[in-house]
């Protein structure tokens, strides 16, 4: 116990370290697979939780694996599409709903190649498993402003965090990243909110992008006014469990994207997700549901606040009419 704590102690150290090499590499060199441009990028349904597996002609990216829970759900999907190989493991920050599918993925056969972290700890023991596995890997810290070049025509670039890092919270250090294959551009948001979406629009980066992976699972902080304003994106689509705890997707940020005419998909309501490009455009595979401008999952509360607006109505008329009853009688034993 003595040897781990001295281990996790120093890992701030270690990650700082990490940062600075970041720093001075700010183009990471990668198997370039020719002029080949199509892209798919699989929203992954790990229910509450976020996991995203792009393959780029060949290279494989995974970002996030999800909650814990949802391991063996990663670990068959890659299977199913024959994945024995990850060129590059993003885990965007380090909760428990975007690292603990990566602890299954790790411990398996799959060759991982490089992990990439924001440069934050955590105290949790799902932190210490995945740190742990990382040791014997190519471990390295992003930057904004970092490019991943996956081949000729497509590439990653890292739009958060800066180094050192400009947020105490988990969320607002989320790694931000924008895929860019050919003319087409995938905004993956991660769990990034209205301080990181500001930090982000302030550093005038070119957040346009056709998609948007939805931060923070639709949370009502994230997906800003401005900030969709900057990405203008075609589609949307939210990564988040069916009737969980959180309320996620908002129905602000629906309505916020439903008012800027987005096309949003809900993991929660379609399941996995698919995106496919040729880096001209963008296509969805199995036609999965639009989510409605008053999604299902609300209706129960709408059903709910129309019934009780009925019965205080019913109620204030009946007071009333009973008053009105009371007064005549009243008036005419009085007259009597």
């Amino acid at each position: 116990m003595r040897r781990k704590g001295v281990f996790l102690s120093a890992l701030p150290s270690l990650l700082l370290a990490l940062s600075l090499v970041s720093a001075v590499v700010k183009t990471d060199c990668s198997p370039v697979t020719g002029a080949i441009t199509s892209a798919t990028v699989h929203f992954i349904d790990v229910g509450q939780g976020d996991s995203i597996f792009i393959d780029a002609s060949g290279v494989n990216v995974l970002v996030d694996g999800g909650p814990e829970n949802s391991g063996p759900t990663v670990l068959n999907y890659l299977g199913r599409l024959n994945i024995t190989h990850i060129h590059y493991m993003f885990a965007t920050h380090m909760h428990e709903d975007h690292i603990g599918g990566l602890v299954a993925v790790l411990a398996s056969t799959i060759q991982v190649d490089e992990i990439l972290v924001n440069n934050q700890t955590a105290n949790s023991a799902i932190y210490s498993s995945f740190i742990g596995l990382t040791q014997g890997h190519t471990l390295q810290v992003v930057q904004r402003g970092q490019t991943f070049v996956l081949t000729s025509t497509i590439n990653l670039t890292i739009l958060s965090p800066t180094q050192p890092l400009q947020f105490t919270d988990q969320n607002y250090n989320s790694i931000v990243m924008k895929l860019q294959t050919g003319e087409t551009n995938f905004l993956l948001a991660g769990d990034a909110e209205a301080n990181a979406e500001q930090s982000m629009l302030d550093a005038g980066l070119n957040l346009q992008s056709d998609v948007l992976k939805v931060g923070h699972h639709g949370s009502r902080y994230s997906t800003n006014e401005q900030f969709l304003n900057a990405v203008l994106p075609s589609y949307a689509v939210i990564s988040a469990g069916k009737n969980n705890s959180y309320g996620h997707p908002h129905n602000e940020t629906l309505q916020r994207l439903l008012a800027h005419g987005v096309t949003t998909y809900g993991t929660f309501q379609s399941g996995t997700i698919v995106a496919m490009t040729d880096g001209e455009s963008i296509t969805f595979q199995d036609n999965p549901q639009p989510i409605p401008e008053y999604p299902t999952i609300l209706m129960p509360t709408m059903i709910m606040t129309v019934l009780l607006l009925a019965i205080t109505i019913c109620r204030e008329r009946l007071q009333g009419h009973f008053s009105s009853e009371n007064y005549v009688m009243n008036n005419a034993d009085h007259n009597g």
